[in-house]
């Protein structure tokens, strides 16, 4: 089985999990743990996936459509009568298409001044599809992220400057270089994102704080070196456990 071919198994995979005893999906699931971008990718759909169904479970049908439906000729009926007849069905579809298509989008933030500013800046660059990076330090820090258990680096675990030299995906935030790393741990992807710290960039944060934005969660820290954030899809939930 290719990837292309497991991907294409794996779209049809429920965000909660429920499909994990399927043997349809076996080889597929098998090959995705062993693949690490593989395994990205399906992190970052269930991710989606799941975001969609809770937009899906918050749109109310109008009070009686069920009635409506299952009384099948009065619900069909040109003539109207009640008024609850398939205008209400199809304005349902079309708020559902709408909540689909307004989450897909994924508007972007709009970073503001300082370390709340860094956070709109990592979750912007999560949904901009644009990752990699390569290198033996990138990669050994890969690995430690995703060890299950492990927390995020410090000062003492960081090289900025072999990472950056090496292949780490570097960016730019505020004209202060940002690298950037993915890494998948439960099953969901994260972006971690450090940059050297600067005084003049606002007040330093408080431990970590949180930020939830329309496209995803993120957390925001510093040390004596570095700031950082994480972002993903996963939600607050998922981005402390790993803090």
């Amino acid at each position: 089985m290719t990837n292309e071919e497991a991907k294409f198994i794996l779209s049809a995979y429920r965000p909660n999990g429920s499909d994990s005893g399927d043997a349809a999906f076996g080889d597929a699931l098998r090959i995705a743990g062993e693949d690490p971008l593989l395994g990205a990718w399906f992190a970052r759909s269930r991710g989606h996936d799941a975001a969609i169904s809770e937009k899906l479970r918050q749109i109310a049908p109008p009070p009686g459509l069920r009635e409506a439906i299952l009384a099948g000729a009065r619900a069909s009926d040109p003539r109207g009568g009640s008024g609850m007849g398939w205008g209400w069905i199809a304005g349902l579809a079309a708020a559902a298409a709408l909540a689909i298509g307004v989450f897909s989008m994924r508007a972007p933030v709009r970073p503001g001044a300082g370390t709340e500013g860094f956070a709109g800046f990592a979750v912007n660059d999560m949904v901009s599809e644009t990752h990699g990076g390569k290198g033996e330090p990138a990669g050994a820090l890969v690995a430690t992220l995703q060890t299950a258990g492990a927390r995020m680096p410090d000062a003492s675990q960081i090289d900025f400057e072999r990472l950056r030299d090496t292949g780490c995906r570097t960016l730019s935030f505020q004209g202060h270089p940002v690298l950037e790393v993915c890494f998948v741990r439960d099953g969901s992807l994260f972006h971690l994102y450090m940059t050297p710290r600067e005084p003049s960039r606002g007040a330093p944060a408080q431990g970590p704080s949180y930020v939830t934005l329309a496209a995803g969660a993120a957390a925001l820290w510093s040390d004596s070196r570095f700031d950082y954030a994480v972002a993903s899809t996963a939600g607050v939930g998922a981005i402390r456990r790993l803090l």
